[in-house]
């Protein structure tokens, strides 16, 4: 079940950027970097943070559309030997998270990292061919949760920084791959259908 396994890398690291950044707004009294605990905000949930994902790439959708008219995803991604890079960086990251971790027992790291790199090649505007099962197959039996998504979200946000990636780069890769999670987080079965969270089933 390698290919399981990159999948979870790529799809499950993917839901990032905002909600982090929007757990702790400014103080509004004082200006300063922090809130007061008596007026902070619940932290929000991860199907909260999802939602907010969403929302925030349907807006973003068209800015995201111009970049990739200028020059491919591919492209601005560095091309292969970027890539690469990246996905040994979110490897390295991934073994330091226990809580992601885990997942990789069994598994070979190197060959864990080209596999997820060939996937992020083909599926970016890269030469080659992703040619393994589908989504919900092998992603079925690790009953996935949006938590799980938000846990290893902060790795591949990591992991991009890390390599140099700006944010344009960051954004769009969390909206990619955003864009594939009701085929990732598969909370029930019925009748031979995959029913992602958001409710709706996939053949």
């Amino acid at each position: 079940m390698k290919t399981a396994i990159t999948m979870f890398t790529v799809l499950a690291a993917a839901l990032v950027f905002t909600a982090a950044g929007s757990l702790n707004a400014d103080c509004g009294k004082c200006g300063k970097g922090h809130s007061h605990n008596e007026e902070a905000k619940a932290e929000p949930t991860p199907d909260e943070q999802v939602a907010a994902l969403e929302e925030m790439c349907a807006e973003n959708s068209s800015a995201m559309a111009a970049r990739n008219e200028k020059s491919s995803f591919y492209e601005r991604l560095g091309g292969e030997k970027k890539i690469h890079e990246f996905t040994k960086e979110l490897m390295r990251v991934h073994m330091e998270n226990p809580d992601v971790a885990y997942r990789f027992d069994g598994f070979s790291v190197d060959h864990v990292a080209n596999r997820v790199a060939v996937f992020i090649i083909a599926g970016t505007g890269g030469p080659g061919e992703y040619n393994g099962p589908s989504l919900p197959d092998t992603h079925r039996h690790m009953k996935l949760t949006n938590a799980d998504f938000m846990t290893a979200g902060a790795d591949i946000i990591q992991a991009m920084k890390n390599v140099g990636y700006g944010q344009n780069e960051i954004d769009d890769m969390v909206c990619t791959l955003v864009s594939l999670r009701d085929q990732v987080v598969l909370t029930e079965e019925s009748d031979g259908k995959t029913v992602g969270h958001s409710g709706h089933s996939h053949n």
